[in-house]
């Protein structure tokens, strides 16, 4: 049989056409990360003492304590021991090249970011009502009432269900006019009513939160620069895919005439 052909189940299809056959199937990228990833590991070897300790982990994670809780994981998981352990194995390996590739970048990076991943709490009241926002702002310049009070009692939006108080939340997740508000405000400081998308808002400071470049930091943003790199990959690849399938398409097309 011609090597340019695959055959399933007595149907051929043709290599040329796999890549696109790939992306109907809504396979490729999947396909391309998995690809990548066997590739990019195939040369990293981990310590038995790393392996030891990312079970650990894992066990710990999946609180995961005797032989038969082990058992029910692998039932529920349709895989057996030998499934289980290939893939910490890779995902380890994994690990260890995110972090070879990317850890000298983190200080720098957290450095770039470090405003959008401060975090911030704050109160909201959202109404639809200008007159109704003056008499709360009122109410809460002379304490007649608790911003809880009247977030639950009167706010028209979501945050009504909290009683107002809204976070921690990292700046980078927050409304950027509200972000720009509460970045000028010191804890405790009340807002004056104004116009958001609709509707009239109430807005104090609470409490701010410096992030910190701790572990979980660390591989957070390991994390996210490593999906950014491995996206532009798969996209790349997908592209030169397509105009490689097309251009041998055009050739074969080309022959036979």
């Amino acid at each position: 049989m011609n090597d340019n052909w695959i055959n399933i189940e007595g149907e051929l299809i043709s290599l040329i056409d796999t890549p696109k056959l790939l992306r109907e199937l809504n396979l490729m990228q999947i396909f391309l990360r998995r690809y990548f990833e066997s590739k990019y590991i195939k040369n990293i070897n981990p310590t038995r003492e790393d392996q030891i300790n990312y079970q650990k982990s894992f066990m710990k994670r999946e609180r995961i304590l005797d032989a038969d809780d082990l058992n029910s994981w692998l039932i529920k998981n349709n895989k057996t021991e030998e499934e289980m352990n290939t893939l910490l194995f890779k995902s380890l390996c994994l690990e260890i090249f995110k972090r070879d590739q990317f850890n000298s970048k983190v200080e720098r990076i957290f450095l770039d970011r470090k405003t959008v991943l401060d975090r911030v709490s704050y109160y909201l009241i959202r109404v639809k009502s200008k007159a109704k926002a003056s008499e709360l702002y009122f109410r809460l310049q002379e304490e007649e009432s608790t911003f809880s009070e009247l977030a639950s009692s009167y706010s028209e939006g979501v945050e009504n269900l909290l009683n107002g108080l809204i976070g921690p939340v990292e700046f980078g997740n927050v409304n950027l006019k509200i972000a720009e508000r509460l970045r000028n405000s010191s804890p405790g400081q009340l807002w004056q009513p104004f116009e958001l998308e609709g509707w009239w808002v109430i807005l104090r400071a609470e409490r701010f939160m410096q992030a910190t470049l701790n572990e979980a930091m660390r591989n957070r943003l390991i994390n996210e620069m490593y999906e950014s790199w491995i996206k532009d990959k798969i996209l790349k690849t997908m592209n030169e895919l397509d105009k490689s399938s097309e251009k041998e398409k055009s050739n074969n097309d080309q022959s036979g005439n």
